[in-house]
């Protein structure tokens, strides 16, 4: 298949699922070629800087993804909880009900690059840092929105583990239902 007729966005969805399956280290280039169509000149054509290259491109774009469709509505109109809603309900939508793996977590999988791995902590700091802001929002401590931010992303990244190994996404499900109450309601403290 010629490189002119693959989108970037249908590229990189099928790269995305590559390294979601089998993590940076475990995408091969034989896998990324199968996946994408595309032989290993289109795909080093497309991005010379081969796999990493590659796996940097999915990072950027979920990294997009998440400021315009979890911090950008943290920060919008409307009361703490609405936001929240608005996130859970975006974050259903990215990981399809809990049965797509975090391509950000399996990224860390197998030693990638050091630039790499140092851009996913920062997307899980902005991620732990928007969640916190919220909170503070609402009217929580600073220990407690921090404390209430990091049980959040481990109930989202957690969940979606258990998912994967069980093949029972509900975990998931209730921990975004449960995303306004843990982030935008101060309870004693």
């Amino acid at each position: 298949m010629p490189a002119s007729k693959v989108t970037d966005e249908f590229l990189l969805e099928k790269v995305a699922e590559v390294f979601r399956i089998h993590g940076y280290e475990g995408a091969s280039i034989r896998l990324l070629s199968q996946a994408t169509g595309l032989e290993r000149a289109s795909l080093y054509h497309r991005f010379p800087g081969g796999k990493e290259e590659m796996a940097a491109a999915v990072v950027a774009r979920t990294c997009e993804w998440f400021g315009r469709h979890v911090f950008s509505p943290l920060q919008a109109g409307g009361s703490p909880e609405e936001r929240l809603r608005r996130v859970a309900a975006n974050l259903r939508d990215f990981y399809r009900r809990g049965t797509l793996w975090c391509v950000l977590d399996v990224m860390t999988l197998g030693g990638g690059p050091d630039a790499l791995l140092a851009r996913v902590r920062a997307a899980y700091s902005a991620w732990l840092k928007a969640f916190e802001g919220i909170a503070r929002e609402a009217g929580m401590s600073a220990s407690t929105a921090r404390s209430r931010a990091q049980q959040a992303l481990i109930g989202i990244e957690g969940s979606l583990v258990l998912a994967r190994v069980t093949g029972d996404s509900r975990p998931f499900l209730r921990v975004l239902q449960d995303l306004p109450a843990l982030l935008g309601a101060a309870r004693s403290e």
